[in-house]
């Protein structure tokens, strides 16, 4: 008899189903005449801590840095131990003759049903299947294609060598800083890591390079050119000698005045004119994760995690998408032999009744040779009742529905006219659109990330440029002069700091660094050069925040102190993504076998040792503001009457680290002290609070502060009777 181990519940059921037979239902697993079929819940099981490595790493002392953390010792995790002792059960069981593994086909899911073997001690022999794709032909076609998991020991490897790796660095430097922090009186953690330490470097160089901004101007000229009785604008291209900046700006006002006058009236010719007909704008691939997250943060306000918790309980409790950490676009052909079965089964909503929707077209997103260990987010035959979702389950499922019906939609038809006049020894250049069927943004709407470039749709400019013809001689009217003020790199968002995340090369000067990051992506369609993973990259924000390294202001991302100090007192490997891209060519070697993992290691401990023998308390320049014993932001003792998350205290306001929720610490020139904040969130309201001033009547009243609005934070006054009026 067969155990096959699949990474979570949803994967067993669907290979149970594609083995046929009678299943019964047991508590963990299903079990037929011929096979059982258990499952991990991602990672089942855990390293230990530190200390039972060695006694001595109980106490936080840089005697015992770097820690000595390999080769990795395992225990269940509390919340698994369950499933645990039910999968070790299952190997021992004497009709179990092999085992097939049956991990998400990717590293990391390699190493989680491997770990699990390993801590068992399973001696049975192992195969491996690799289901890319969870529709029922897919999983029935992979499992007649088992492999022997021997074949895939230095994928394990690679996957081992990161983890074990990030335990080892994260948790040395960590305790290094930390230990040097307190010596400065800083009473918390200053938390470092392979990941999160970079990405607390991109917020911090941006707020620097925002702050440090010298606003200059720079001008945009536009020539007015006469054609008969119509008058065309067009925009100037930079010439050869012309003064600009490095961004191809005018930057000489005197040079603009110049030009214009020497233009105004003197002949212009058209270079070239065109009309370019039945140009097609196909729809924007479905959503990965990452851009998931980005579209329901720009559009709805709702943070990475909390998309990813939605997601989660759109899959796991209402089964209504596939797996939702995807980082692929694409999906694979077998899908769209599924597609009418999905199409009528989403029309059957309102909303989606009328749609222009042809199964029969398929668009650039189903293509199999593009999808890896997961394909696109999107919907399942199992449709919810929309009206038992909340209110930001319904905008995350909705995006993830129209994203998907977009693919079966007509594409966005459009002539374009363009032209380029000539006057003098100055280019300028003009287009306009006409929209000739909707097609997909009939749905979507035009704020989509399609490959448009901007250009505005129905421009009236359109026919006056249709009209010209290559040769035709214009007139300069006049060149309009437009000054415009540089602005500074604007502070991150969640949504562009995931997408810097996701191409943390491009802000890399370093040519060999920015080559192995780019090479780690090489075969991935949405990676360019990334740090963290999609499933991995919102949890890494709620940890900053948590740490109290950045805080969310007006939906912008801002350093703390605490964050800049422990930036600026870190070696530059462990501020940019150094340790990724170096770690990542090591791992490959040791997935072909060219690099053990133990030699990988003893180097690391090598790196790290002289991390620490060069960090000094010397470098640690941080305020030593008194914090709580957990060493984060000072937290108020009442949880978020919204979403349950952790509200922080800062000199502004009070703010939660999990949604939108937040009380101004100052209300109508009155301090809102932390006890009066719990009060309002515990209780809906304060006590008297006296002394508030009235901005209109320029007065002071006496009033109750009550909570109007648990999800915003909006606040109201309760008068007592004499203030009444």
């Amino acid at each position: 008899m067969r155990l096959f181990i699949a990474e979570k519940p949803s994967v067993a059921a669907d290979i149970a189903k594609a083995l046929g037979g009678n299943f019964i239902r047991k508590n963990g697993y299903f079990e037929s005449s011929s096979a059982i079929v258990t499952n991990c819940i991602g990672h089942i099981i855990e390293t230990q801590p530190p200390e039972n490595y060695n006694p001595d790493y109980k106490a936080w002392s840089m005697n015992t840095l770097p820690l000595q953390l390999y080769p990795p010792k395992y225990q269940p995790k509390e919340a698994t131990k369950g499933q645990v002792s039910t999968i070790i059960e299952l190997l021992r069981r004497p009709d179990i003759t092999e085992i097939v593994h049956a991990g998400d086909p990717d590293d990391e899911g390699q190493l989680l049903v491997d770990e699990v073997l390993s801590y068992a001690g399973n001696k049975k022999p192992v195969k491996r299947v690799l289901i890319n794709d969870n529709t029922q032909p897919a999983v029935k076609k992979a499992l007649t294609q088992l492999k022997d998991n021997s074949q895939f020991k230095g994928m394990m490897l690679k996957a081992l060598a990161r983890s074990v790796a990030d335990e080892i660095y994260g948790y040395s430097l960590t305790r290094c800083y930390s230990i040097l922090g307190r010596e400065k009186g800083y009473k918390g953690v200053l938390s470092v890591g392979r990941v999160q330490t970079p990405v607390l470097g991109l917020v911090v160089r941006r707020y620097r390079e925002n702050q440090s901004h010298t606003q200059s101007l720079y001008y945009s000229l536009t020539g007015n050119f006469i054609s008969g009785t119509d008058t065309i604008s067009a925009r100037w291209k930079a010439s050869e000698f012309a003064p600009v900046d490095s961004k191809k700006r005018l930057i000489d006002r005197k040079w603009a005045d110049g030009l214009a006058r020497t233009l105004a009236g003197k002949p212009a010719s058209v270079l070239a004119a065109a009309v370019d007909t039945g140009k097609e704008l196909a729809a924007p691939l479905p959503f990965n994760l990452l851009r998931l997250q980005q579209y329901v943060n720009q559009k709805h306000k709702i943070t990475s995690q909390e998309t990813m918790d939605i997601t989660q309980v759109l899959k796991d409790t209402h089964k209504a998408i596939t797996y939702n950490r995807s980082d692929c676009s694409y999906l694979p052909d077998d899908h769209h032999a599924a597609a009418p079965q999905l199409l009528d089964a989403l029309q059957g909503l309102d909303m989606f009744s009328r749609l222009d929707l042809d199964s029969g077209r398929k668009s650039k997103a189903f293509n199999s040779k593009n999808v890896g260990a997961h394909h696109a987010i999107v919907p399942t035959g199992n449709i919810p009742d929309l009206s038992k979702l909340t209110e930001k389950e319904r905008h995350v499922y909705l995006a993830i529905v129209i994203y998907y019906l977009a693919q079966f939609m007509p594409k966005k038809t459009f002539n374009e006219a363009t032209a380029e006049i000539k006057c003098g020894e100055e280019s300028f250049f003009v287009s306009a659109r006409c929209v000739t069927h909707d097609g997909y943004t009939s749905l979507l709407g035009n704020d989509t990330e399609s490959e448009e470039d901007g250009e505005p749709d129905n421009n009236p400019a359109f026919d006056l440029i249709s009209r010209l013809r290559t040769g035709e001689t214009l007139t300069c009217n006049d060149i309009s002069i437009q000054e415009n003020k540089t602005k500074p790199q604007p502070l991150y968002t969640e949504s562009s700091l995931l997408a810097a995340m996701s191409r943390a090369a491009d802000y890399v000067s370093d040519p060999e660094i920015k080559r192995l990051l780019k090479e780690k992506d090489k075969d991935k369609k949405d990676e360019h050069g990334g740090i963290g993973t999609p499933a991995t990259r919102a949890a890494i924000i709620e940890t900053l925040k948590k740490r109290n390294f950045i805080t969310i202001e007006k939906g912008k991302i801002i350093p703390t102190e605490t964050g800049i100090a422990l930036i600026d007192a870190l070696p530059p490997v462990a501020v940019n993504p150094d340790m990724t891209a170096l770690w990542a060519e090591k791992q490959n070697a040791i997935e072909e076998g060219t690099l053990s993992v133990d030699a990988f290691i003893e180097q690391l401990y090598a790196d790290i040792g002289g991390m620490i023998q060069n960090a000094g308390v010397d470098k640690i320049q941080i305020n030593a503001t008194p914090r709580q014993n957990d060493g984060q932001l000072n937290r108020l003792s009442a949880p978020c009457p919204n979403c349950g998350k952790d509200i922080i205290a800062s000199a502004k306001l009070y703010a939660c680290t999990g949604c939108d929720f937040k009380i101004w610490a100052t209300v109508c020139g009155k301090k809102v002290s932390a006890p009066q904040a719990e009060s309002l969130i515990k209780k809906g309201a304060t006590g008297l609070i006296k002394g508030f001033i009235s901005v209109k009547k320029e007065t002071q009243f006496d009033a109750k502060l009550t909570l109007k609005n648990k999800a915003t934070g909006e606040l109201g006054f309760e008068f007592p009777p004499s203030e009444k009026s």
